[in-house]
């Protein structure tokens, strides 16, 4: 009796314990199904997020081959478009001047957990092609209390005159918003101080003068930076005996001085590493133009052809000089039959493009009183003159590719308020002289470029990115990803 009770016992533990593992299987079984459909799940949301970026970069592609295509013509509305992973939509918006921002989302899976979208956010604009105040394809010549804030490039010699300055963005002097270190290059060739003038950054000679020197500082005058006298030669192997490149410091180095040959004078700060030899900095070319009307709203658009519209110009000019605007592209003409802008005031965004004739402001540019617009002047002349022949002393004004005497100050405020104008002056092929009272915000890039009689110039970002300068018409400025949203969502 005792045998079978023990039997019924030890089936029914059996019995038990096979259910408690069935029990326990069954939890494992369930938790490792979910765990697969959990990973599952996030790896199909994975892909998801991963492919929705692609195709909302498909759709920020689409945009900018629109923009290409058609010159700047901006698609209308939120155009939409399918690819192998999803759809997108874009948008495009106009910020003028040639700067365009695009708003792209992609979206991937079907509505539910595993759908995934992402927006970008893309700013075209054109290319960065003006960083320098002044950049001179041979020389850089200063003369009678005249200030650069901003940077300096010469392919040749810089030469800044008793009392002049190249100073830093940070300098009191200097409007806010303005860049650059006060930095001065003179890629193959010497550069000289004279007295009690002062380059506030760094200062970087390439070549020597006639009397064997890379830098020459006379008394008072003052490097902020380092300075140092390269050879253009590789090696040094021009002066193997160290009698060139001479660093002669009358005045004072803040930073350290190097050079090939030997430093004569006072000592700089930083210290001395004479007969040191350096590569000089490689020669840099003007930033290519090309004009195409398209690039401007057609409504501004003037051109003319010199001798044969040179009379209808000049009255257009007369009748329009108090408030001037617009884009104005001259072709023909010759020293004869200069562009002449001489007493203009501008009220608006204003591109000047002589290929053949100088450009001559002898009476000065000036800003409508009480207009308070953010401006841009763009005075371009391709016409070719010798720097021999152009001079700071007010010549004829084919002697130079663009003239400026007697107050010029397209300014709209004062330099070191920060005016509401920005100037590019641009003349590859010919020399830019100035010569009494030009205070401008902007930049300078000429063949040749020689100041003279109180000239004041702050570089203005505003005129690194200009349309139709450098070797494409836009490319991308800024790309962000924003937070989730619709395309024509505002914020990012």
């Amino acid at each position: 009796m005792i045998s079978v009770i023990d039997r019924r016992s030890e089936q029914g533990i059996a019995m038990v314990t096979a259910i408690l593992v069935m029990f326990v299987v069954s939890i494992l079984a369930v938790g490792m199904m979910y765990t697969s459909f959990h990973n599952t799940t996030s790896s199909a949301r994975n892909r998801s997020w991963g492919q929705a970026l692609h195709v909302a970069e498909s759709g920020v592609n689409q945009a900018i081959a629109y923009l290409q295509n058609t010159e700047g013509i901006v698609p209308v509305g939120t155009i939409s478009g399918v690819t192998a992973d999803g759809t997108y939509e874009y948008r495009v918006l106009p910020l003028g001047r040639n700067r365009y921002q695009i708003d792209s989302v992609g979206t991937v899976g079907a509505a539910g957990t595993l759908q995934s979208s992402r927006r970008l956010r893309v700013t075209m604009a054109p290319p960065r092609s003006f960083q320098y105040g002044m950049f001179s394809l041979s020389d850089v010549t200063t003369k009678n209390n005249n200030m650069i804030c901003g940077d300096v490039w010469a392919n040749a010699n810089v030469h800044v005159f008793a009392n002049d300055a190249v100073r830093s963005a940070e300098s009191s002097e200097c409007a806010d918003g303005s860049a650059g270190d006060g930095s001065v290059t003179a890629a193959t060739g010497y550069v000289e101080l004279d007295q009690n003038s002062i380059i506030e950054g760094g200062v970087w000679s390439g070549g020597k003068n006639a009397n064997g020197a890379a830098i020459t500082l006379d008394n008072g005058a003052e490097i902020g930076g380092l300075a140092k006298g390269s050879s253009s030669t590789p090696g040094c192997g021009d002066d193997p005996g160290h009698s060139s490149y001479k660093i002669d410091n009358k005045g004072a180095i803040i930073g350290t001085a190097t050079t090939w040959g030997t430093i004569i004078g006072g000592g700089p700060t930083g210290g001395s590493f004479a007969l040191t030899c350096t590569a000089a900095a490689a020669t840099k070319q003007m930033p290519i133009f090309s004009y195409n009307a398209n690039n401007y709203p057609a409504e501004t658009v003037h051109e003319y052809t010199f001798p044969a519209d040179y009379a209808s110009f000049n009255n257009y000019i007369a009748a329009n000089k108090s408030n001037l605007s617009g884009v104005f592209y001259i072709t023909g003409g010759d020293a004869s039959t200069p562009v002449d802008l001489g007493g203009v005031l501008v009220g608006g965004d204003l591109v000047v493009v002589a290929m053949n004739a100088p450009i001559d402001a002898t009476q000065g540019i000036g800003v409508v009183p009480g207009n308070t617009s953010d401006k841009i002047v763009v005075l371009a002349s391709f016409y070719a003159a010798d720097a021999s022949n152009c001079s700071t002393t007010g010549g004829n004004p084919g002697d130079c590719a663009i003239g400026i005497k007697n107050n010029f100050a397209p300014i709209g405020g004062s330099v070191t308020d920060g005016g509401n104008t920005a100037v590019l002056l641009y003349a590859p092929n010919g020399p830019v002289a100035f010569k009494n009272s030009a205070d401008f915000l902007g930049a300078v890039y000429a063949n040749n470029i020689q100041v003279k009689n109180n000239m004041n110039i702050v570089y203005d970002p505003r005129v690194s990115q200009i349309v139709g300068f450098g070797v494409t018409t836009l490319e991308v400025d800024l790309w962000l990803e924003c937070s989730p949203a619709a395309v024509t969502t505002s914020s990012c």
